[in-house]
């Protein structure tokens, strides 16, 4: 699933902008708190291939990391 997101992402498009709660909740889930994520942060960040569903569970994603390395901001934009 995750590859397919990226193949459909043009790789000069930056990624979608994260609202700062979206963000803190990405963060969050990364430090194991994916049961505080809000529904409608979980759905968005699982639409984005930052999370994915896996056997009942959420799991954070290699993109999912790379954005939380990147910052709030999007990548492409970041410095």
């Amino acid at each position: 699933m995750r590859s397919e997101h990226i193949q459909k992402m043009a790789p000069d498009l930056a990624a979608p902008p994260l609202t700062h709660e979206e963000f803190v909740s990405l963060r969050d889930g990364a430090k194991g708190s994916m049961h505080r994520i809000p529904i409608e942060h979980k759905k968005r960040l699982i639409e984005l291939g930052y999370i994915e569903e896996l056997l009942g569970g959420l799991r954070l994603t290699s993109d999912g990391r790379a954005r939380i390395a990147a910052g709030k901001r999007s990548p492409t934009h970041s410095k």
